[in-house]
């Protein structure tokens, strides 16, 4: 059962990034849409594309959702517990490709780090932290060591981020939640996102106590003898 269930994983963690990669072609490059197909690409269309491109991926043995689940389906005995690492690092891995699509798309003045207008250095900034996120969730997927450390001082950075948009760019954050929100056609008063602000401090501690306690029972796999025998050494103890 197990075994079956963390197939249709590896069939849905393919899907996510084909489909973004689809998406993010058609939105970069909209004229080879038009020009293939004589009109722009609909939802319909970019999903078939994407189902096709995942069954070519696992026939022809190039599947990345296989190979991020690659050692809990190898993994014995078979009962040992492995929903928190597949849970934290399927979120982690969806949420950093959500992000790159976010990218695209017309800015809508959310702060990082005192910055507001999109510049380059903005872009490059949250690039980084949007890969740190993927990879993140990577590790936990494939059990890899240290990848307990390695989230909890990502999540745990959630925290001083939260912290530095409320104190320093208050007004900014207000501003990009009702420009969002005119963006997709829904309506945000001001009143009501000045009220998701001053909440959203208390709300980035409470996501963070829940996902480092789900990270608490997460695991790792066994260090490998050429990684201990590295970690033993003179210069791995310097």
């Amino acid at each position: 059962m197990r075994k079956y269930v963390l197939l249709f994983l590896g069939l849905c963690l393919d899907y996510v990034w084909m489909n973004a990669a689809v998406v993010l072609v058609d939105r970069l490059f909209p004229g080879v849409a038009e020009t293939v197909l004589g009109q722009p690409t609909s939802w319909a269309a970019r999903t078939v594309l994407s189902l096709i491109l995942v069954s070519l991926a696992w026939v022809a043995n190039v599947s990345v959702g296989e190979w991020l689940l690659s050692y809990a389906l190898a993994e014995q005995p078979a009962g040992r517990r492995q929903w928190p690492n597949l849970l934290l690092g399927t979120l982690g891995f969806v949420s950093g490709i959500w992000y790159v699509l976010r990218l695209t798309q017309p800015d809508d003045g959310m702060p990082f780090l005192f910055m507001v207008e999109q510049t380059p250095l903005k872009i490059a900034a949250v690039a980084l932290y949007i890969a740190l996120y993927g990879w993140c969730g990577v590790m936990l997927l494939r059990f890899e060591p240290r990848a307990k450390l390695y989230n909890a001082l990502l999540f745990a950075s959630t925290l001083p981020l939260a912290a530095i948009n409320q104190l320093f760019s208050h007004d900014a954050l207000v501003a990009s939640m009702v420009a969002r929100a005119n963006s997709e056609g829904r309506t945000f008063t001001m009143e009501k996102a000045e009220l998701y602000a001053r909440l959203s401090i208390y709300y980035a501690v409470l996501l963070v106590v829940v996902m480092l306690a789900i990270l608490y029972f997460c695991r790792e796999r066994p260090a490998t003898a050429a990684e201990r025998s590295l970690e033993g050494s003179p210069s791995g103890r310097a």
